[in-house]
Order: structure tokens, then C-alpha cells, then sequence
């Protein structure tokens, strides 16, 4: 009797265990596909804020170009009113405006918009250096402010020259169609006309990304090191007559310019930035002509003058957004003449997070070929 009885208490404890392991099994079950559901929602949300963010930055950007065109048409009131005195009642705008009317850039103006923040850049586009319109001197002086090696200019000037003439006559260290273009492995043909885009010189015999945007190039064969250099693409544009706006141009474009040293470039800078009062008021002194610059820097060389100009209409226009750490970048180039505003181009990209670290091109991204070059700008003619 005791026996059986206790059999039958070890049966009761065997399928008593047995059914706390399946309870725990789903215990177990039950929460895993929980956690799963909770992730996949907490990503789903993340995903849903991002994309929420990032179109908000988008909008913002956009927004950051209109508030440039109003900065440039509040810039032609104070003109107009200059005679009269400043011209309006003094905003959140004007200094910016001020700063335009006169010539100057406007760079790194911050302005809070809703969730976001806008840092906008207005520059005059002929701060640059109209490549379609230099003279085998003139890439002397911008191959050796972008620190290419000497070694490399004859190539380099004679192909660029080459690419722009409308003959098919090569020079002694140029490129024509049939050949160099038409012998390599994606063959294609010289423009014989101006270049469309600044990366289209990545098409030109010699060029590659180095040159263009900086990093180590090789002089020859042999120079199997190479040197660093710092790039030639912040120095050039298609746009504008050829002559540079000394009121808004970097340093390293004015050192391009003939008989421009890091000495007198520093002078033009400073005497346009003005000075400050002693009330603490900044007041601008940019130059008002050409015959201005030249008063107040007399030890400029006399053929500077035909290569410089202190006003301009085409601006390049940047304008980053950002909300939430998504940024969102819209950039173009405008025409601003009368209160009107013409798009010559136009982009939006998205822009690295703070923190990110920019990823350097792979050796196969060195070389192009024609086909990435197929769009191009509308308006572009200097």
C-alpha cells in the first residue's frame, strides 16, 4: 500500500516538473518575441524620427535660400539709399545686408528656425577664378597656390588649354581627340569649348582627384611617395568675366592673382574688413572700385588692375540645416539683378553628422570617365 502510494506521489512530481519546465519555456518565449516586438518598434520609431528630422532639415535648407534672396534684395535697398544714409531700420538683417551691399560675403550667419538652425554662406562667385578664362600664366600662379608639383604644369596647362581651343592642334605637352582621348580604354573627345562644370577638368589629361580636391599626387614615375597638396577646385569657377572680387575673395585666391604674395593679400583683407569704433561697432571698409583698392594698397603691381573688380551679381549661395543632429545641405548659383533672382545651378546633399568622419576617395574613384560628366549646367556661360 505505502508503495503505491508513493508511486504515485513520484508520478504527481515527475508530470508537476515536466509542466513547470514547458511554463517556463513559454515564460521564456513569450518575453523573447516581447523584446522583439519592443525592439522592432523602438527602431521603427528611430527610423520614423530620422526621416522625420532630415525632411524637416531639407525644408529648412530650402528656407535658408530665401532668406538669402532676402538679404540680397534688402542689400540693392541700402544701395540705392546709401546717399540718404543706411536706408530701413536696423533688423536681424541689416549687417548682413550691409555686408552684401558693399561687396563683402556674408559667411557662417546663423539663424534659428523652429527645431532647426541655419548656417548660411552668400559669396560672391567671381571670389573665384573663372577657369575658362585663364591664360598659361595664370595656371602658373593657380597650380602653385594649389601646391602642385612644377613638374607636372606643362601636362597639365597644355591639355586644359587643348581641351578649351576649337582647333584639334595639339600643343607640345597637350591632348587632343585622336591622339590621346580616342586611344584610352573609355574613349571620348575633347569639348573644344568652355568646360560646363569644375569636375570636368577631371576629364583633362593629367587631372585627377588630387589635384583637383588635394592629396598626395606623384610628379613622375619614379616619385613613388609623391607629395601632399592642398588642391586647385576652391580656386576656380565657370562663372563671372575672369576678373576676381577683391571684397570677398580667400586668401589663397588673391595669392593666385599676379604678383599677389600672402603679405599683400593679408593687406587687401584686413583694410576691407575694417575696424572697429570705440563704441565697439564694427564698420565695414570695403573697396568701392578698383581705383580704391589700388589708393589704398599703392604697393599693388599695375597689371593687377585689369585682373580685379569689387562688386558682382552671380553668388553662390550654401545653406546647411540642421534639426536634431540631421543636417541637410542646399547649395546654388544665382544671377541677383533688380530684386530678381535666376538659378544658374542648383544641388541639395546630405551632409555628415557632427562627429563623422569623412571617408577619403578608394583609388579606384581616381580616374572618371565621360559619362558622369553628362549633366550639365544651365546658364553657365561666362
Amino acid at each position: 500500500m505505502n508503495s503505491e502510494w508513493w508511486n504515485v506521489v513520484r508520478r504527481g512530481q515527475d508530470r508537476g516538473g515536466s509542466a513547470l519546465i514547458v511554463a517556463l519555456w513559454v515564460v521564456g518565449l513569450l518575453s523573447l518575441l516581447v523584446t522583439c516586438f519592443a525592439f522592432d518598434a523602438h527602431v521603427e520609431s528611430r527610423i520614423t524620427s530620422f526621416y522625420r528630422k532630415r525632411r524637416k532639415a531639407e525644408y529648412l535648407a530650402r528656407s535658408g535660400i530665401e532668406i538669402a534672396e532676402l538679404l540680397m534684395n534688402r542689400s540693392e535697398e541700402i544701395q540705392r539709399n546709401r546717399s540718404a544714409g543706411d536706408g530701413g531700420e536696423e533688423d536681424q538683417w541689416h549687417d548682413q545686408a550691409k555686408r552684401l551691399a558693399e561687396g563683402l560675403a556674408v559667411r557662417q550667419f546663423k539663424h534659428g528656425l523652429g527645431e532647426g538652425v541655419i548656417v548660411l554662406d552668400i559669396i560672391p562667385e567671381p571670389a573665384r577664378r573663372n577657369l575658362n578664362l585663364l591664360k598659361e600664366e595664370d595656371w602658373e600662379c593657380v597650380l602653385e597656390t594649389g601646391g602642385i608639383p612644377e613638374d607636372m604644369w606643362p601636362i597639365l596647362i597644355d591639355s586644359v588649354l587643348d581641351w578649351i581651343d576649337r582647333d584639334n592642334q595639339e600643343r607640345a605637352d597637350g591632348a587632343e581627340t585622336d591622339d590621346y582621348y580616342s586611344q584610352l580604354e573609355r574613349p571620348y573627345k575633347a569639348r573644344n569649348g568652355y568646360l560646363d562644370t569644375v569636375q570636368e577638368l577631371l576629364l583633362i589629361r593629367g587631372f585627377n582627384r588630387a589635384v583637383l580636391f588635394g592629396g598626395a599626387v606623384a610628379a613622375s614615375d619614379e616619385d613613388e611617395a609623391g607629395s601632399t597638396v592642398t588642391g586647385i577646385a576652391d580656386l576656380l569657377t565657370i562663372y563671372g568675366d575672369g576678373k576676381v572680387n577683391v571684397n570677398a575673395a580667400p586668401m589663397r585666391v588673391l595669392v593666385s592673382l599676379p604678383d599677389v604674395d600672402e603679405v599683400i593679400a593679408g593687406a587687401i583683407i584686413e583694410e576691407r574688413e575694417g575696424w572697429v569704433d570705440e563704441q565697439g561697432k564694427k564698420e565695414d571698409s570695403s573697396f568701392t572700385s578698383v581705383n580704391d583698392l589700388f589708393a589704398r594698397i599703392p604697393e599693388l603691381s599695375p597689371t593687377l588692375r585689369n585682373h580685379v573688380t569689387t562688386s558682382s551679381r552671380i553668388y553662390r549661395i550654401t545653406s546647411i540645416a540642421e534639426v536634431g543632429g540631421v543636417r541637410k545641405k542646399a547649395w546654388c548659383i544665382v544671377r541677383h539683378e533688380n530684386k530678381r533672382l535666376t538659378y544658374l545651378r542648383w544641388k541639395e546633399e546630405e551632409v555628415p553628422g557632427r562627429g563623422a568622419v569623412a571617408r577619403a576617395p578608394a583609388e579606384d574613384e581616381v580616374g572618371v570617365g565621360p559619362e558622369e560628366f553628362e549633366e550639365s549646367d544651365a546658364g553657365n556661360t561666362p
